[in-house]
């Protein structure tokens, strides 16, 4: 009999649960009638980001120089390109995707998406700032020296469209936004900016770290400015994202000669995508403002997936450091990910850089 009613006990409480986590997720998925803009979507984690917000309900433009109109590409390799990501959204998604081909290195160009956007949308909801310019000399210009052959191009690459074109795009994107319309699904207009963990501990070479250091700082310093104006700026932090660029350096060798950690944890484009919606929908999201946010951290404080089912741990987390820095290939394969705890570096041990190679089990 006594287990009998603990097992009854156990259904309602399974039940309960179950209708408040429906309940959450059905209260942080809705952005229909809100209109965004994801900077550089023909690929990665723009792409992502856009898919998502259209999954959501919103309108999405989606912005870069890669365009099938234009029959131009900024990578052969990784193809993309913003029309062919704005159609998965309005023939995938319950949202609308609006390709607009601008060239973000360009202030006018800028400037005439946002006029455009005016005249077209008249308000908007949802600035994410994520395009980012590779080096010429390609994905291996993020792993040479400051000193080498192509080092100051690469500072210029990446600082012109990465740094400079977040500070550009949300200098006019937060007038249009201070003159819309309350949102109709209710939420408050936000900047976000994607960063890294490059900005607080070294990642590939110089130029990336101060760059993204810079846009760290950008949304702290913007969120000083836009007090008192309800809108929103924060930074994501995605991990180690599987982007079709990521597959090639891969496949190339190139990642195990430069990088060498193991990719068992890597996210996908959808899982920042994520993030970014259920924050934007997070009534409480000023209280975010002017900070870094890790994905992954995101992903438990709210209770979302990533498109496996899984939720990768975030980059200062044991789960992820120790199989990744502590444990060589064959030791790591002998320890089951479940006894490693999932306690996390404080932000400032992890300003000292990567274990050394001498350390690993």
């Amino acid at each position: 009999m006594n287990n009998c009613v603990l097992y009854r006990c156990l259904g309602w409480i399974a039940l309960v649960n179950y209708a408040y986590a429906l309940t959450a997720s059905m209260s942080v998925t809705t952005l229909k009638g809100s209109v965004c803009v994801v900077t550089g979507a023909s690929r990665g984690i723009g792409k992502g980001i856009a898919l998502e917000l259209g999954k959501a309900g919103a309108t999405v433009y989606v912005t870069g120089t890669s365009s099938s109109a234009q029959k131009y590409t900024t990578d052969e390799k990784a193809g993309g390109t913003v029309e062919e990501t704005a159609d998965l959204i309005s023939t995938t998604t319950s949202g609308k995707g609006i390709a607009y081909v601008c060239d973000h290195s360009d202030d006018a160009q800028v400037k005439d998406l946002f006029d455009t956007i005016r005249s077209q949308s008249g308000r908007l909801d949802i600035l994410i700032n994520n395009a980012f310019r590779i080096p010429k000399s390609g994905p291996d210009g993020l792993f040479k020296n400051f000193w080498e052959e192509g080092g100051i191009e690469a500072w210029d690459a990446m600082h012109s469209v990465g740094l400079r074109s977040h500070y550009v795009a949300s200098s006019y994107a937060v007038p249009l936004m201070r003159d819309s319309p309350p949102s109709p699904s209710g939420n408050t207009p936000m900047i976000g900016m994607i960063s890294s963990f490059g900005g607080l501990t070294y990642t590939f070479n110089v130029a990336y770290g101060v760059g993204k250091a810079g846009v760290d700082r950008m949304a702290k310093d913007m969120a000083q400015e836009l007090r008192g104006e309800g809108i929103t700026v924060c930074s994501f932090w995605p991990g180690v994202v599987m982007t079709e660029r990521m597959k090639n350096v891969v496949d190339s060798g190139d990642w195990d000669k430069n990088v060498g950690i193991p990719l068992d944890n890597a996210e996908s484009p959808a899982y920042t995508g994520r993030a970014i919606v259920n924050v934007a929908c997070d009534d409480n999201k000023l209280t975010k403002s002017g900070n870094y946010h890790v994905v992954a951290e995101l992903a438990r404080e709210y209770g979302f997936f990533d498109e496996n089912g899984t939720q990768p741990p975030s980059i200062r987390s044991l789960k992820f450091l120790v199989p990744a820095y502590m444990l060589d290939e064959k030791t790591r394969n002998l320890v089951p990910d479940s006894i490693i705890p999932d306690l996390k570096l404080p932000f400032w041990l992890m300003a000292g850089g990567r274990p050394d190679e001498d350390a690993k089990i």
